[in-house]
């Protein structure tokens, strides 16, 4: 339980954008689409490899990179009543121009990936219990952000 309890923590942590994917409707998130085998492992290289199809996804002008014009205006309004920052660009923007190129993000840290690796045997592979955690933190960060939201 408190490993759980502290996996969400760290989780909440995360930019907003990188945790909607992992919580998609019906039950399939981020590490279930990067287990490109389906072999209900996932390796930090399909996870990384996954990262460049949900770039374009997040680059909503199709510009070639991600910054604020991508931010949809409810959550941007959201960001700046909550005083918060900007953690995708704070933690992906390398060369800190303001932008998130397609390599910066591919290549970005893989905090996600680390935290859910709980048992950090180095093999760089989540297995399907620590996706299940994972899964699980996540539901819970949800919850409280709704909590959070509706003023519970």
């Amino acid at each position: 339980m408190l490993r759980i309890l502290t996996a969400a923590a760290l989780l909440s942590l995360l930019s907003a954008p990188l945790m909607a994917q992992m919580m998609r409707p019906g039950g399939e998130g981020m590490f279930e689409r990067a287990d490109a085998n389906d072999d209900g492992s996932v390796t930090k290289a399909e996870f990384i490899a996954a990262r460049g199809e949900q770039f374009a996804k997040f680059d909503r002008n199709s510009d070639g990179y991600l910054d604020s014009n991508d931010v949809p205006k409810r959550l941007a309004a959201r960001r700046q009543q909550n005083g918060g920052g900007d953690l995708l660009m704070s933690q992906f923007d390398a060369d800190g121009d303001g932008k998130v190129t397609k390599e910066e993000f591919v290549n970005g840290p893989t905090m996600i990936f680390d935290r859910a690796d709980a048992d950090a045997d180095g093999n760089d592979v989540l297995d399907p219990k620590e996706l299940a955690a994972a899964k699980e933190a996540a539901k819970a960060w949800a919850s409280e952000r709704r909590s959070r939201r509706d003023g519970k």
